[in-house]
């Protein structure tokens, strides 16, 4: 009796807590469930388009942007291009002398057949022109920039703001450069030179030597001022000028054992005028081709000759 009794205990809870799981999955709202894992599965979706679309833009815009950073900088490289500075040339024709001033208001006299290249405007700590033939520099004073005249045969004269001359033609064996007023230094290689007033620094071109001399400033820069000044000179020295002076070919023929030296000083002069007053003090003779026009319509150059005996 009392094992019959246990056993239907036990079916009793058993059908007990069977009819408590029953009612307890008949209170769950299916409905609601199905439509909250259907959101789920929506929102699942949705990133995973998402990320998928973002992999698309991606690569859609990488070719762009490249594009666009492309385009940007040739902008700015041509706008950098179109600010650049520009290099300038003046030249003195043959016979003639010029005058000009460069972007700092510094003054410069170019004599007979000579350049200068100079930038439009000075940018950086330094102000850099080059000369080829002979030039009289005044330089604007600016002790935080200074001003550099270089030549083509690595030949350079470094001021703050002074005056000098410079003479520096290609087919001469000398560079020649004169200080009137301040200092300047003279460079050249690992050299270097300070000049005093009234000193010039004679550069050898082909012996590669240099020095110092004391001269006359005002004989040197004489050009300036249309002048030709003469002071214990060389005929081959005189010659050399006034085949500059007068854009003629001259040629001297010197047979004298020693060197004459002449003293003169010309302004207005015509070269036959010139040639004539040197005939009177040394024994010279002189002759003179005319000038023919060539078969290209242009006019041969006069040619001078000059004995010496």
């Amino acid at each position: 009796m009392t094992t019959q009794t246990d056993d239907i205990k036990r079916l009793w809870n058993r059908a007990k807590a069977l009819d408590e799981a029953i009612q307890e999955y008949r209170s769950i709202d299916t409905e609601r469930a199905w439509q909250q894992t259907w959101q789920r599965c929506q929102r699942s979706q949705r990133r995973g388009f998402t990320f998928y679309l973002l992999r698309i833009a991606a690569i859609l815009i990488l070719p762009l942007l490249i594009s666009t950073l492309t385009l940007g900088y040739l902008y700015i490289n041509d706008h950098r291009q179109s600010q650049a500075i520009a290099y300038l040339e003046a030249t003195s024709a043959p016979g003639i002398v010029t005058q000009i001033t460069l972007p700092d208001s510094s003054k410069v006299w170019l004599n007979s057949g000579s350049h200068l290249r100079y930038p439009s405007r000075f940018v950086g700590m330094e102000r850099n022109v080059t000369l080829q033939g002979e030039g009289y520099f005044e330089v604007q004073s600016d002790r935080q920039h200074p001003f550099y005249v270089a030549t083509s045969d690595g030949f350079r004269v470094m001021a703050h703001g002074t005056k000098f001359n410079v003479n520096a033609y290609a087919d001469d064996e000398l560079i020649e450069a004169t200080l009137e007023q301040g200092a300047v230094d003279i460079l050249i290689g690992h050299q270097r030179e300070t000049l005093s007033p009234g000193e010039q620094a004679i550069f050898n071109k082909e012996a590669l030597t240099m020095e110092i001399q004391q001269v006359q400033v005002d004989v040197t820069t004489a050009w300036r001022e249309g002048k030709l000044i003469f002071r214990n000179a060389t005929m081959k020295e005189i010659t050399k000028q006034l085949a500059r002076r007068y854009n003629v070919d001259i040629n001297l023929h010197d047979e004298s054992r020693t060197p004459q030296r002449f003293r003169a000083t010309f302004t207005n002069e015509s070269l036959p005028q010139i040639l004539d007053y040197l005939r009177m003090s040394a024994p010279i003779r002189w002759s003179s081709t005319t000038v023919k026009q060539q078969t290209d319509d242009t006019f041969s150059r006069q040619q001078y000759d000059i004995w010496v005996k």
